[in-house]
């Protein structure tokens, strides 16, 4: 299902939406800087330099040459882009072993998105669109590792509030982040460079895995 309109379409592509999401995203870090003044934790830092990057980025990103005018790829990438928000905060009590080893979770994986967010540069997009294909660093592993990352912390969060509840959405939300990895790969096979890369990389989120 594709909406065939071109004004959208150029708006999509265009430094006016860029502008858009950066200050929306800006605004998120605003609200992250505020906490940040209450309580100099790691993890609260490491979020904080993560949403800046991924601010800046929005701001001075490529346009791309061609953008999904499918509005379930919208849909899904929105839904796996604030999925954090719809986690509960309550769950069984865990021991500090488990706790401990969930702040590790997190603390790896903001910084393995710092790490992606920065390879990809000014191809870093929220929507499936045709950008300059990366391949170095974390990319020469999995094809995916900004939503490697972002599964991951969703795990330790789940592990921190375990519940049925948080488990289940957990589920979905991973299922919902290959949905979204595969109709990226849809748009970025125009590329020949993309389908080349696609047979040297074989893992989209976790090498050996999957």
């Amino acid at each position: 299902m594709q909406f065939k309109n071109t004004k959208l379409e150029w708006f999509l592509k265009s430094h006016f939406f860029s502008l858009l999401l950066f200050l929306f995203w800006g605004s998120l870090t605003a609200y992250r800087y505020r906490t940040l003044l209450d309580n100099l934790e790691l993890s609260r830092v490491l979020w904080f330099v993560y949403n800046a990057t991924i601010s800046l980025l929005f701001l001075i990103r490529e346009r791309p040459s061609v953008v999904s005018m499918n509005p379930i790829h919208w849909a899904v990438a929105l839904l796996t882009s604030f999925s954090g928000y719809f986690f509960s905060g309550q769950g069984i009590e865990i021991g500090p072993m488990l706790a401990n080893l969930a702040d590790v979770l997190v603390s790896f994986s903001v910084v393995l998105g710092i790490v992606t967010a920065l390879v990809l540069g000014r191809s870093y997009d929220l929507l499936p669109a045709l950008r300059r294909v990366k391949t170095g660093a974390v990319y020469q592993v999995v094809r995916h590792p900004m939503y490697s990352s972002s599964i991951i912390i969703k795990i330790a969060y789940v592990i921190k509030n375990l519940s049925v509840y948080n488990v289940c959405l957990l589920l979905l939300t991973t299922f919902l982040y290959d949905r979204r990895a595969r109709y990226e790969e849809e748009i970025m096979s125009q590329s020949d460079s993309y389908v080349t890369y696609r047979k040297q990389v074989k893992y989209r989120f976790f090498p050996g895995i999957y």
